[in-house]
């Protein structure tokens, strides 16, 4: 790992004397990436507060170096910040692209796939009722399927649109907080699942377009209906790219493409996860269970 590497560069520097990197992909953020804690939350205002400090920029990319003391060499440690925060910049841009082409074409492959299927039913409907080939039984169950078919494909057009809220954003993302938002959601679907706080900060989110709120309704009805996830743990922790948030059972599991084929309905909160510049993970684990891991973008804790 980029700050892992600059983290052993820069110890000789220090010695004894405390020391942690921070990292924020738009610069809205003073996310910990590595050591601390210095400052006290996982996700700190701009800039954060220590002894000493210095701060690297690439693009709106921005990375912070708090210590407790001045550093032997302060023109080198800020060399080693600058050049993590490049590499590290990067890496995560690169990344960010692949994750986004890939469920981008799975949403696309998705709604296609649905929208000829739902093409083809109707059209079929429609040439069966006009050469009078429904016994009446038939012609008066197919206005609930009808009905039926139209609901689901307003669903899907929903989920779709506010994947792309939050690819092309109207305005800036504003914070939301993540746990609040979570647990009435979780109330509204119906979902069991209970979720803890974390110590020490109320954590927030950026999540343009339809927001994290969104991707959370998704997330609870999952919860709700989805037998892969029933009786469920949720744990929300602090992540390097900002906060985690994982549904699922424990144990080991192997990785499931994160696709709508695969996962259902869920799959548009890891398009609204990724789309804010997050991540999106699912696995497999033994009974047929589920597991997801979404990973969403952090605002300054509260």
């Amino acid at each position: 790992m980029v700050f892992d590497d600059a983290a052993a560069a820069l110890a000789p520097l220090f010695g004894a004397t405390p020391f942690e990197l921070r990292y924020g992909l738009d610069g809205r953020a003073a996310v910990r990436i590595h050591g601390g804690p210095l400052a006290p939350r996982h996700a700190e205002a701009v800039p954060p507060a220590a002894p000493w400090i210095a701060d690297a920029h690439c693009g709106d990319s921005a990375g912070w170096l708090l210590a407790a003391a001045r550093p032997a060499d302060p023109e080198r440690a800020w060399a080693v910040l600058e050049r993590a925060v490049e590499r590290h910049s990067a890496l995560r841009l690169q990344r960010l692209a692949a994750q986004r082409a890939a469920l981008g074409a799975d949403l696309l492959e998705r709604l296609t796939h649905r929208l000829r299927t739902d093409v083809s039913t109707l059209q079929a409907v429609a040439e069966g009722a006009a050469a009078d080939l429904f016994a009446p039984d038939e012609l008066a169950e197919l206005p609930a399927e009808i009905a039926a078919v139209g609901s689901a494909a307003q669903r899907e057009l929903s989920a779709a649109r506010e994947v792309m809220t939050a690819l092309a954003p109207d305005v800036p993302a504003g914070p939301e907080p993540l746990l609040e938002t979570l647990r009435a959601e979780l109330e509204a679907a119906g979902a069991g699942a209970a979720v803890a706080g974390v110590d020490g900060e109320r954590p927030y989110v950026l999540v343009p377009g339809a927001g994290w709120s969104a991707a959370a309704r998704l997330l609870a009805e999952a919860l709700a209906h989805d037998e892969r996830l029933a009786g469920a743990a949720l744990e929300v922790a602090a992540h390097p790219d900002g906060w985690r948030v994982r549904a699922g059972r424990a144990g080991g599991g192997e990785p499931q493409a994160w696709t709508g084929r695969g996962l259902g309905a869920v799959a548009a909160a890891g398009h609204i996860a990724a789309a804010a510049g997050g991540a999106a993970h699912a696995e497999c684990v033994e009974d047929g269970g589920l597991r997801i891991e979404l990973t969403l973008p952090a605002a300054p804790s509260r």
